[in-house]
């Protein structure tokens, strides 16, 4: 599986790029608690901290998908790229496993595991060997 659509590889990276800048880094960095709220999180009283690390978030998610545009252009670290977003992939699936087993998150984020899965399958089959 790995590879087998190598030749789309840029325009996976497009894709990719757009997705996360769009679905989470600047939502996050914009608006972290209505995404949380949206994703069925509690939000507390308290909102200065969690503001602060949802932006965070959001400011690194936003790194990753602009660097998917740059990477594009130095194909020799494509798959420096692609190693890392396989591993951050395997993160998140870890993190909600662990957040599922603890019934520490919203269902929503449970439900989340099957796409870091299907990500990381996805992301494998345009893996530029």
């Amino acid at each position: 599986m790995v590879g087998i659509w190598k030749p789309y590889a840029e325009i996976y990276l497009i894709v990719a790029g757009v997705l996360m800048l769009l679905t989470f880094g600047l939502p996050l960095i914009f608006a972290p608690l209505r995404w949380a709220r949206l994703f069925q999180w509690v939000v507390p009283q308290t909102q200065e901290l969690v503001t602060f690390l949802g932006r965070s978030l959001g400011i690194f998610i936003s790194v990753m998908g602009i660097f998917a545009f740059i990477v594009i252009q130095t194909p020799a670290a494509m798959p420096f790229y692609f190693d890392l977003i396989l591993v951050l992939f395997g993160g998140m699936i870890l993190l909600h496993v662990y957040g599922a087993i603890r019934k520490a998150q919203p269902i929503t984020e449970t439900f989340e595991i099957l796409l870091w899965v299907l990500l990381g399958l996805v992301t494998l089959g345009f893996y530029p060997l």
